[in-house]
């Protein structure tokens, strides 16, 4: 089996980095620019001195040191590097999203194909069981012609706090729009369970309530120090006494709430700032209407304001739907004019691998991809540039009061 490295440490490439263990994929150079992440990668994978990395330009430096590199490093910089492994022979299992622009990602796809190269993008729901037995059943024919489909990504009230409005992609200067960083994923299960393409699409959406003329009587700048933040379900110390481990607590200490509020309790950070008073310009919700071949109409809606984090979709057909929840790991099959409808309880428990499990399926099956000679990956980067051309086409539309885009 070929071997792996992994630049950048954080939640995604923590995340391969164990399955990859769990598999007995072997790992043999990582690289972050953060001295704790590097120590929990020497820790957890038991690297050498020699293979931890404290910047990119050493590890590119070192030359090809694995067959395979898992690049999963910040947004702004996967052309760069990705381009920079693409020489060294690596390769590559990309985060998404690919790039920035349009034209950063067909120039990757571009080069990997004259290199001769292997890049799998990370659209994980193309792996999990949930989405493949929907793709089963749609196969088959028995709801006869699809006709229909709504799929809402329901961010989480929470999720978007901590992620869209105070974190890494709350600004779309400095990361990239919403649709395409949140919904790449979405709009690639789409092409993949229809088997179509794109015609037209228009979109609407905003950035509404994370704003400071909704800020409550009496709010703070922080959380720590706020008036309204017994009654505020933003509030950071309410969001993260739930979720310790989503804040980021020095390596060697334990992700625990008594550590996590010591860092929210530093200013420097960006934990307990008010979710109306930062510099956020990424919408809370927006929907997207598409045609796709064979006049199959789409609705894909994403929005901040669900209790959870979850997908739901419905597939309408001549014959019969399509309902499920992916977190819920069921799909219900209703046959019309039948009165029962089909359960189908996919019953997927895996603790490590997030998306339902689509994590570890898709890590497998992209290092087959690597040790084969011939094609195979469901996600390579082929079929993966069209869903960010339709999110980049999105952000254009809602930018342009919904104006019609066609391909």
């Amino acid at each position: 089996m070929a071997d792996i490295a992994v630049l950048g440490f954080g939640a995604r490439g923590t995340i391969y980095s164990l399955i990859a263990a769990e598999e007995g994929l072997k790992i043999v150079a990582a690289c972050d620019v953060d001295k704790e992440r590097r120590s929990a990668a020497k820790r957890l994978l038991g690297l050498k001195d020699g293979m931890c990395f404290d910047s990119a330009e050493a590890f590119f430096a070192a030359g090809r040191l694995a067959d395979a590199l898992i690049l999963s490093t910040i947004d702004g910089t996967h052309y760069e590097y990705a381009m920079r492994a693409l020489d060294l022979g690596y390769d590559i299992l990309l985060e998404k999203p690919i790039a920035l622009t349009l034209a950063e990602v067909d120039d990757i796809a571009a080069k990997a194909k004259a290199l001769g190269r292997k890049i799998g993008v990370s659209h994980v729901l193309r792996y999990t069981p949930f989405y493949m037995k929907i793709k089963e059943i749609i196969d088959s024919g028995v709801i006869g012609r699809v006709m229909n489909v709504n799929q809402t990504e329901n961010v989480g009230y929470f999720h978007q706090a901590h992620s869209f409005v105070r974190g890494n992609w709350h600004n779309s200067v400095e990361t990239c729009p919403m649709i395409l960083a949140k919904c790449c994923h979405d709009f690639d299960i789409i092409l993949w369970l229809t088997g179509k393409s794109c015609k037209k699409l228009s979109s609407f959406g905003a950035l509404d309530y994370f704003k400071a003329e909704n800020a409550p009587a009496h709010s703070a700048a922080r959380c720590k120090n706020c008036a309204a933040a017994p009654d505020c379900p933003y509030d950071a110390y309410q969001i993260y006494s739930a979720r310790p481990t989503w804040v980021r607590i020095p390596d060697g200490q334990e992700e625990n709430w008594e550590n996590a509020k010591k860092v929210l309790d530093d200013d420097a950070t960006f934990y307990d700032k008010c979710v109306f008073r930062c510099d956020n310009d990424v919408v809370d919700h927006q929907t997207v209407n598409m045609v796709l071949e064979d006049g199959i109409v789409v609705n894909l809606t994403m929005q901040a304001f669900s209790g959870k984090v979850y997908r739901r979709i419905q597939v309408g057909g001549t014959f019969g739907e399509i309902n499920g929840v992916l977190e819920d790991n069921r799909v219900e099959l209703e046959i019309f004019g039948k009165e029962e409808k089909q359960i189908f309880d996919i019953g997927v428990h895996d603790s490590v691998s997030p998306h339902a499990g689509g994590d570890r399926l898709l890590l497998v099956d992209f290092m087959k991809y690597v040790d084969s000679k011939s094609g195979g990956f469901k996600a390579d980067i082929d079929k993966s540039v069209e869903s960010h051309r339709l999110a980049f086409a999105a952000e254009t539309s809602r930018l342009s009061n919904g104006k019609v885009m066609e391909f």
